[in-house]
């Protein structure tokens, strides 16, 4: 069972809410994880609803004018919206750690500036932009989380505000392809029922034999699998990394209406043992189904820490010094051949075995060799 929110190693950093210097609290909320400072964005439009985090530039300067009046240095600052975290860190950077000295004012005015042009997509040319964004501001201060907290002011907020709250990239990425390709077997197999996210708009999913899903609704049950507890739309924004972690798990996302085939480019295993086109076409599309190879890869990764070949025991990591190798690795249907599946096989991740290139040609080699003797 996943470890839940709040336990272990996986606890979400705390949030406080900041107070001005008599005491009263701001309309804005903030996280400290190690030396960090995370200010939560502003969120809401006027005239539909009730802003959050209203208080989000007072905030700011309050937060900075503490650090300047601790001397506790600023390191430099970040946009960190989950739209944009999948960016490197270059291309979402705000302050340097020179500018960390100029006066509160200033620094403020470079961040509230700044924040505008950072977008998921660079090459954006659309004009003005939000200054009110989720920053990640890094300090010099060596003490604990919590001491940094009180330096600031900040007040522990009681209760669970995670209903009105994004989840940070790090609680995002738990969301593992074998998730993924788990909730995307119980959307195909018509297990979810009641789900709380609405239609799509935009984006479709191409899951099993190009039935379309909903993106957002498959990261959710995803996201709630490997959690232990419901996850819903407001915890996450769709696109950027929930798009990412949708299309690094081996599935693609498509406008509403386009359409896909898998192209002959994506197959990368060299099949010389397999005869007939009909036949290669038929092992192909049942070999290649979306997200599978990714999810055993990563259930393997969860169970072992790391990916070895269940025939021969090797670690291509430390076989060859480097992370790269992990690409040695594939993925086998040891249960059932392919050759030999019916058009309604359902293959589970325990049909399937981790194996190096050379026991992988081998194992299909051998088997060659008997279906021609028998």
């Amino acid at each position: 069972m996943p470890e839940k929110f709040g336990t272990g190693k996986n606890k979400l950093t705390r949030i406080f809410q900041a107070t001005e210097e008599d005491g009263s609290r701001l309309d804005a909320r903030f996280s400290v994880d190690q030396a960090d400072i995370i200010l939560h964005s502003r969120g809401g439009a006027k005239g539909q609803h009730a802003a959050v985090n209203a208080d989000y530039t007072k905030a700011l300067l309050l937060l900075i004018s503490s650090l300047s009046r601790a001397s506790i240095p600023i390191l430099g600052a970040w946009v960190d919206s989950t739209t944009v975290q999948s960016l490197p860190l270059s291309a979402r950077s705000i302050l340097n750690q020179t500018e960390g000295s100029l006066s509160p004012e200033q620094i403020c005015s470079l961040l509230s500036t700044r924040m505008k042009d950072v977008r998921s997509d660079p090459d954006s040319s659309v004009k003005g932009g939000n200054s009110t964004k989720r920053i990640r501001i890094a300090t010099g201060f060596s003490g604990s989380s919590e001491d940094l907290a009180i330096r600031l002011g900040g007040v522990a907020v009681e209760g669970d505000l995670r209903s009105m709250e994004r989840l940070p990239a790090d609680v995002l990425r738990r969301a593992t392809p074998e998730y993924i390709w788990r909730a995307v077997q119980e959307y195909v197999q018509g297990n979810v029922q009641g789900d709380p996210f609405g239609p799509s708009t935009d984006y479709d999913l191409i899951a099993n034999d190009g039935q379309r899903l909903r993106p957002k609704a498959v990261f959710g049950l995803a996201l709630s699998m490997a959690l232990g507890q419901p996850i819903g739309p407001r915890h996450f924004t769709a696109g950027g990394l929930c798009f990412t972690l949708l299309e690094e798990a081996g599935y693609k996302i498509v406008p509403k209406g386009g359409t896909y085939e898998y192209p002959d480019s994506e197959i990368s295993i060299d099949r010389e043992w397999r005869e007939g086109g009909t036949k290669l076409k038929s092992h192909l599309k049942r070999e290649r189904a979306a997200g599978l190879a990714q999810a055993k890869k990563a259930q393997y990764r969860r169970t072992h820490g790391r990916l070895l070949c269940e025939q021969c025991g090797l670690d291509p990591v430390a076989h060859y010094d480097a992370e790269e190798a992990e690409a040695c690795i594939e993925v086998h249907h040891s249960a059932t051949h392919v050759s030999q599946m019916a058009d309604d096989h359902k293959t589970t991740l325990d049909d399937l075995q981790c194996l190096c290139a050379n026991c992988h040609r081998l194992v299909h080699k051998v088997l060659g060799v008997q279906k021609k003797k028998a």
